[in-house]
């Protein structure tokens, strides 16, 4: 399957999931949690990334703008070939971005596939 494809089937079957009332969460008021915000990344490369935004939301900002910065610092790294303007080119010699985000609780997302030109993508 192409990446393209894949992408895109993936936006798609989000969007689904997003439109589907009976699978949204429970609002968690009243849990047991601390709400101590806890930010996670799969690869060691997302430390920094983790970083800039508890310092989003220590400033008092939004989580969705904690997750961008985080996104952000990431796609500027010219170190990470996997994601961001140190990606690897194209057959044509193009890195192209891909970037996808979501608001948790509007449910509002977006995503964007093969741009050229831009070096954040997520925003």
């Amino acid at each position: 399957m192409r990446r393209r494809d894949f992408l895109l089937r993936g936006v798609a079957a989000g969007a689904g999931l997003l439109a589907s009332p009976g699978l949204h969460p429970q609002d968690s008021a009243g849990s047991d949690s601390p709400g101590i915000p806890i930010i996670i990344s799969t690869w060691g490369f997302g430390k920094a990334a983790n970083l800039e935004a508890l310092e989003i939301l220590k400033a008092g900002g939004s989580v969705l703008d904690a997750v961008e910065r985080g996104v952000m610092t990431a796609e500027a790294n010219p170190a990470i070939s996997t994601v961001g303007y140190g990606g690897y080119p194209n057959r044509e010699g193009e890195v192209e971005l891909d970037a996808a985000i979501c608001e948790g609780k509007t449910r509002d997302g977006g995503a964007v596939c093969a741009l050229t030109g831009f070096r954040h993508p997520v925003q």
